[in-house]
């Protein structure tokens, strides 16, 4: 049985890359009997199954994970391309502005400033949940993006352009948008800069977020952009107030 479910599965990657199903994705070692996440291109031996599941990617870590300062768990995968030093925002900033100017039409005079800190300095300065990736701040005549250490890449650029987009908004559109207004344009727009670089992973943990306003938010903002463009989408959010 499990050579049938091998051959219907095994295949190129979007990456180009084989996805061996008869591999465990955590451990490595063969399969025998284990469980299959189409979707993530990914499978398990049941051991791997059971363990832990990665704060990053929710897949199971098995032996091989990593453990942060601050107690968080990441699969091998998400921290072979982790976040963990503020120079390592910069092209993920450079990236996410190029497709807000060439893709999008979202002009940026000026920018904020970016940090880069723990769950726990997220925790005790904003009282934020373990799970917030990531948080735009409007302190004064200071805005500062602060984006979690810790996440693979993907996650990394599709927070940095969900917070990036805050920051527009604040500029373009108007003030008392409702919340799953103002989260779904910022999700559809973390979609649309995880769709220009080919980050299938990326865009399948945007629609698989299960949290309001930014679920619904997000399945409206991509029923507009069916009808109207992309143009037309960013266009709706800089004159609407609600959906």
């Amino acid at each position: 049985m499990w050579n049938l479910v091998q051959k219907w599965f095994q295949g190129d990657s979007e990456e180009g890359q084989i996805w061996r199903i008869d591999q465990c994705f955590a451990c490595h070692e063969p399969i025998r009997e284990g469980v299959i996440f189409p979707e993530d291109q990914a499978s398990f031996c049941v051991r791997c199954f059971y363990s832990t599941p990665c704060f990053c990617c929710g897949l199971p870590c098995g032996k091989l994970h990593r453990r942060l300062s601050d107690d968080r768990i990441l699969c091998q995968h998400c921290y072979s391309s982790a976040l963990l030093t503020p120079r390592q925002l910069a092209p993920m900033y450079e990236a996410t502005l190029k497709c807000f100017r060439r893709k999008l039409k979202m002009s940026l005079k000026d920018q904020p400033r970016l940090k880069v800190v723990d769950s726990r300095f997220m925790k005790k300065n904003f009282n934020c949940s373990p799970y917030t990736w990531g948080l735009y701040v409007h302190d004064g005549s200071e805005e500062t993006i602060y984006v979690i250490s810790g996440i693979a890449a993907d996650k990394s650029l599709t927070t940095l352009a969900h917070e990036l987009t805050h920051f527009w908004q604040r500029r373009h559109c108007p003030k008392k948008q409702s919340l799953e207004m103002s989260e779904g344009f910022a999700e559809w727009v973390a979609f649309q800069v995880a769709k220009q670089h080919h980050l299938r992973r990326a865009m399948l943990s945007l629609r698989r977020n299960e949290a309001e306003p930014y679920r619904t938010g997000l399945k409206k903002f991509l029923e507009i952009e069916s009808q109207e463009g992309v143009r037309g989408t960013v266009k709706y959010a800089t004159t609407h107030q609600t959906l």
